[in-house]
C-alpha cells in the first residue's frame, strides 16, 4: 500500500506560501503593520504573527525591537532625495528639502521616533551631506552651513508634526472651539488669521522653505 506524502509543514520545514526570513522581510512586514495599525502595535509577536511564524524565529535575524525598529527606519531612509535637479545649490537645495517634505509626508510616523534622539538611519546621512554640502557650495561657512540645514530640517518636522497628525481630531476639537473664541480686543494678531484655513499651511510649504532659503543664503 502507498503511504501518503507527509506535508512540508510536518516535516519540520517551512509552511507553504511562507517568505523566506530576513532582515528586509521582518523590516517590510513591520513597516506593513505600523502603516495599517499604528506605531504601538509594533512588537515582535505581532510581526511575528503578520509573517505566520513564531516569534522566536524572527530573533535569528533581529535582535530585538528597537533593531527591528531601526531596520524600518533604514529602509524609508533611503527613499529621501539625494541627487536632485539644478544649476546652483540654491535651487538644488529648493528642490531636495521640498522633495524630502513630500516624501515624508506620506511617513510622518516616522518623525515621532526621530524626535525621541535615540535612533538615526545612516541611510539618511547621503540626504544630510548633500544638503551640507550645497550650503557649503553656496558660500556659507561649516557652523553656518550646519546652522542653515538644521533651520530647514526643522521646519520640515514642525510643519508635518503640525499639518499632518497620524490621527484627525474629531471635530469640533478643543483646539478649533478655542480658536473660535478669540477675542480680537485682546488677540488682535491671531484673531485677524482665524479666518485662515490652517491647512493651507500644507500647500504653503515650497514658499516658505524659498523664503528661508533666500533668509540663509544672502
Amino acid at each position: 500500500m502507498p503511504t501518503a506524502s507527509i506535508p512540508r509543514t510536518q516535516r519540520g520545514g517551512v509552511r507553504a506560501g511562507r517568505p523566506e526570513l530576513s532582515v528586509e522581510a521582518i523590516a517590510a512586514a513591520g513597516r506593513r503593520l505600523i502603516e495599517r495599525d499604528g506605531l504601538d502595535a509594533l512588537s515582535m509577536r505581532n510581526v511575528a504573527a503578520e509573517l505566520d511564524t513564531a516569534a522566536t524565529s524572527l530573533y535569528r535575524h533581529v535582535a530585538d525591537r528597537d533593531a527591528l525598529l531601526l531596520a524600518i527606519l533604514e529602509d524609508i531612509a533611503a527613499g529621501l532625495p539625494v541627487d536632485v535637479p539644478g544649476r546652483t545649490p540654491r535651487k538644488r537645495l529648493r528642490n531636495r528639502l521640498v522633495a524630502a517634505h513630500d516624501y515624508m509626508a506620506d511617513h510622518v510616523w516616522v518623525l515621532h521616533i526621530l524626535i525621541r534622539g535615540e535612533l538615526v538611519a545612516e541611510n539618511a546621512f547621503g540626504f544630510s551631506n548633500a544638503c551640507l554640502q550645497d550650503f557649503l557650495d553656496a558660500g556659507l561657512a561649516v557652523r553656518q552651513a550646519s546652522t542653515a540645514f538644521r533651520a530647514c530640517w526643522h521646519l520640515i518636522i514642525g510643519e508635518l508634526l503640525d499639518e499632518h497628525p497620524l490621527t484627525a481630531p474629531r471635530q469640533p476639537s478643543q483646539r478649533s472651539r478655542a480658536i473660535a473664541r478669540l477675542d480680537p480686543a485682546v488677540h488682535p494678531a491671531l484673531a485677524a488669521t482665524r479666518s485662515l484655513d490652517r491647512r493651507e499651511g500644507a500647500d504653503d510649504f515650497r514658499a516658505v522653505i524659498i523664503r528661508l532659503l533666500n533668509a540663509l543664503l544672502v
